[in-house]
């Protein structure tokens, strides 16, 4: 079993966020200007030894990739954006695959979804729509994915590069893409494309017949599938009022470890997640909070989910939300207040015996 992480590689200056949100913004500061909201809640957050990267440095990404192989972390999912050709936060992907040294597998999620002023709560208001083009924008993406499939540290099943799919059910002729693709690729020297569907609010059910396999989103999966009526009705009343969504980690744990969902055979990519607080972009204004999230408890469920025998459930992958989500509070990374912790729990899951006292203890 291999653990692989979420990432976000919006931790440098793009001229899109300059001009949307502030010269100099990146996702550090949403992060630096986190502000608790009640007794309690641990905000902001930091970076162990201030560390607030940059992630257009190779340096920075080596050091990444020697970190999460020491912990046990097989692989990025990094996130990809393409809107017919334009490219947002493509800089540190490129420069992972460009730089050797940043050994750690990897493969890419596109992302396809429009970026609107949601932290502002003007959802609404659309920055950059999700477009899509026919099947000349089909070759161009396909183009440029190319140079990354034949990385060998991107990761193949099969023949078959990876490529993760947010919101298929968008996709128009989704299933003529892919077949367009996999004819393309198999002129390429490859078996064809391993296409993996997001479960989550935006696409509820698998939406392409040539997927083989579904991730399902933590813990935004278990808050929206497996809740009560009632639960989902608390829910929507309390974000009718822009209050924090206050949610208990052992509850959603314990919701995922349940699951009995199949989606008619297609290889289910188990999702984990670390923690969850987007309070730093959401600032007061409807944000989600689990609370009594702490690294013994990551370490013992996280192991649970990995010695699990589930229908259909992937025995090569699950893939944790997330490496360095810190603006929803989400990440591995060492923290001043966590230090290691979140990733000696991660080794501990993966030890194939029980160390004596499982990962250290500290509050999120």
């Amino acid at each position: 079993m291999k653990i692989l992480a979420l990432y976000l590689p919006q931790y440098h200056e793009v001229h899109e966020n300059n001009l949307w949100w502030g010269e100099g913004f990146t996702e550090w500061t949403n992060v630096r200007r986190a502000r608790p909201l009640f007794e309690g809640h641990q905000q902001p957050v930091h970076p162990l030894d201030d560390n607030y990267y940059d992630l257009t440095k190779p340096e920075v990404l080596e050091w990444q990739a020697g970190l999460a192989r020491e912990y046990g972390v097989s692989g990025f999912v990094f996130f990809h954006y393409w809107y017919s050709g334009h490219r947002l936060l493509e800089k540190p992907v490129e420069l992972w695959r460009d730089t050797p040294a940043a050994d750690l597998s990897y493969c890419l999620c596109w992302a396809n979804h429009s970026w609107t002023r949601s932290w502002d709560g003007k959802d609404h208001e659309v920055l950059q729509a999700q477009t899509y083009g026919g099947k000349m924008d089909w070759d161009a993406h396909l183009d440029y994915l190319l140079p990354f499939f034949r990385d060998n540290r991107y990761i193949v099943r099969n023949g078959r590069p990876m490529l993760v799919l947010y919101n298929t059910g968008a996709i128009p002729d989704v299933d003529k893409m892919v077949t367009h693709w996999t004819e393309r690729l198999k002129q390429e020297g490859f078996s064809g494309i391993e296409i993996v569907e997001y479960i989550s609010t935006k696409n509820p059910e698998p939406s392409c017949s040539l997927s083989t396999a579904v991730y399902e989103d933590e813990p935004v999966y278990a808050l929206r599938f497996e809740l009560s009526f009632w639960g989902k009705l608390k829910r929507f009343l309390v974000k009718r009022t822009d209050r924090p969504d206050l949610q208990d980690y052992d509850d959603i744990w314990g919701r995922i470890l349940r699951k009995r969902r199949t989606y008619s055979g297609r290889e289910i990519i188990q999702g984990a997640f670390v923690a969850w607080d987007n309070s730093p972009r959401r600032g007061a204004k409807g944000p989600m909070i689990v609370r009594n999230a702490n690294p013994e408890s990551f370490g013992k469920y996280l192991r649970r989910l990995v010695n699990l025998k589930r229908q259909d459930a992937s025995t090569d992958f699950i893939l944790l939300n997330a490496w360095n989500e810190w603006g929803e509070g989400a990440m591995l990374e060492p923290t001043a207040e966590a230090g290691y912790s979140y990733l000696e729990a991660v080794r501990y899951a993966l030890a194939g015996r029980q160390e004596t006292g499982g990962p250290s203890r500290a509050r999120s």
